[in-house]
């Protein structure tokens, strides 16, 4: 049998090993990716390496023996198979590190906030922040940093309603300052507020009352600074709003534009 000969047997064993690969590996997730893994990964980029050794050989030992040609492209596989398995473990950590090294450095440089006007007065609070990143993020804007607001005694009382960075983030932040702008309503308010419903329905219009923040703890409540909590790494940056607010101001100004109590 002549190296030839060996060399596409192999190539078939190449591909029939990664066909049943793909077809008895587990489904990771949602996008099954057995089959793109397989194929571009493992079955294409050892068909190749395998033709230019067969041509390497054919080229500077002609007189390789059959035996010797089949172990090298029987072992062709798996050392690749090992390299690959080490250099992407060895870019994983150093894509860890890197990152690790890039919140490092980055700091917040600026910090507001101001009511969020609705048409019959405050629904919520707007936060005004600058996150620096001297080295850059290697994450998009989804995963860069944001902020958590909430009364003194829980961090569910508000939800983030929008969020917009400036300048726009492509693909990951380059080296500079972004100003990061977001805002936060209360988790009481009704979907139909909170959500813009064209035509809401009546359980749209509904105060959204939980036995960590009922109507009797917003009407009761006192002024006071909320608390924030800007992440920027895994430790977050804690410090109060400048100014101070009132829940049962948000609870009127709803009520005004429609919302109603279900509950009474």
């Amino acid at each position: 049998m002549s190296n030839r000969q060996i060399a596409l047997g192999l190539t078939a064993a190449y591909w029939i090993v990664a066909v049943v690969a793909a077809m008895v590996a587990p489904r990771g997730g949602w996008i099954d990716l057995r089959w793109p893994i397989a194929i571009y990964f493992f079955a294409i980029p050892t068909t190749v390496l395998l033709w230019i050794v067969a041509m390497g050989v054919h080229v500077i030992r002609p007189a390789l023996p059959p035996s010797r040609f089949a172990l090298i492209g029987i072992a062709l596989p798996l050392i690749y198979a090992t390299l690959g398995v080490g250099a992407g473990r060895l870019l994983s950590e150093w894509r860890g590190q890197h990152l690790e090294d890039q919140l490092r450095v980055a700091s917040i440089a600026e910090f507001d906030d101001e009511p969020l006007r609705g048409d019959s007065g405050p629904i919520g609070v707007r936060l005004r922040y600058s996150a620096v990143y001297p080295r850059g993020l290697d994450l998009d804007e989804g995963h860069g940093a944001f902020a958590q607001l909430g009364t003194s005694a829980s961090r569910n009382t508000f939800l983030i309603w929008r969020r917009a960075v400036t300048p726009r983030v492509s693909g990951h932040f380059q080296p500079g300052t972004y100003e990061i702008t977001e805002d936060f309503v209360p988790a009481f308010l009704p979907r139909a507020t909170v959500y813009a419903i064209s035509q809401p329905t009546a359980a749209d219009r509904c105060f959204r009352w939980s036995p960590d923040m009922s109507r009797e703890q917003v009407a009761d409540g006192n002024p006071e600074p909320l608390a924030v909590a800007i992440y920027l790494a895994h430790i977050p940056i804690q410090r109060p709003t400048k100014h101070v607010y009132r829940l049962a101001d948000f609870y009127a100004a709803a009520a005004r534009e429609g919302a109603i109590d279900c509950g009474k």
